[in-house]
């Protein structure tokens, strides 16, 4: 099926924070699509807001005191009352996305209500370190897609794990109870996404610590070919951001 004759509006729907160079490149991504989505939904909590501009549908979440470590679930539940596709992709902030992944995605919701990529590649940028997750019954939120007649269930897991960083353990389980959902993946010869993490700006989940025991299970890529494998088309900018040519202070003449 061509991308012509797929059905349905794609929405994207981004929650970030305080991570500008790392949203600097997701709209790098983004802008680089072959299939652009009719919707670009971003939720920004962080201190220092972002400087939005015609390509997203820019939405300014004030931080609050009361706000949970882990803010994810709010950031998504604010943007699901302005979703207008019928097609709903989660863009994380600090993944890589290849050229194809919004339409590759899209693709596969005309046969499945929801898709992810399981075996989920994880890359520590300063460290050089990486593993696969292994596991092939979730996918990360951030390689998740997901027809709208699912909304009701994600907003329920939404509001019963306010805080969670695991938000994508939840949906899934909740989402196989009934035999439900298509993961695949994709290989290193058309590789659609990695997770790169250690870019600079706030903390996340346990893929950003380096020392963590699941980075430690493989040797340095001091090369830098795994990141080549993965990211064969764009990995010359994150060999900018190691070199420091690449920062959070020339980000935005960088991408001009």
């Amino acid at each position: 099926m061509r991308e012509s004759q797929m059905k349905g509006t794609i929405t994207l729907i981004t929650p970030t924070g305080d991570r500008p160079l790392a949203f600097a490149l997701c709209q790098n991504w983004i802008r680089k699509q072959i299939l652009q989505p009719a919707q670009w939904i971003v939720v920004d909590d962080g201190k220092v807001p972002l400087e939005p501009d015609a390509s997203m549908e820019y939405v300014r979440r004030e931080p609050h005191p009361d706000d949970p470590s882990h803010t994810l679930s709010i950031n998504l539940e604010t943007s699901l009352p302005l979703i207008k596709g019928n097609k709903i992709i989660v863009i994380e902030d600090d993944e890589y996305y290849a050229p194809k992944y919004v339409a590759e995605m899209a693709l596969k919701l005309e046969q499945h209500e929801i898709v992810g990529i399981g075996d989920a590649k994880y890359y520590h940028l300063n460290s050089g370190r990486y593993y696969r997750h292994g596991q092939m019954n979730r996918a990360s939120l951030a390689q998740t897609a997901f027809r709208d007649s699912l909304l009701p269930e994600f907003k329920e897991i939404l509001k019963t794990n306010i805080g969670s960083p695991f938000i994508d353990a939840r949906f899934w389980e909740k989402i196989r109870e009934n035999g439900r959902g298509f993961i695949f993946v994709d290989d290193n010869n058309d590789s659609l996404y990695a997770s790169i993490k250690g870019l600079p700006g706030r903390f996340g989940a346990a893929g950003h610590d380096a020392s963590s025991r699941s980075y430690q299970k493989s040797n340095p890529d001091t090369s830098r070919t795994v990141l080549k494998q993965w990211i064969p088309k764009d990995y010359g900018i994150y060999m900018d951001i190691i070199a420091g040519k690449l920062t959070e202070g020339n980000y935005q003449s960088y991408f001009q």
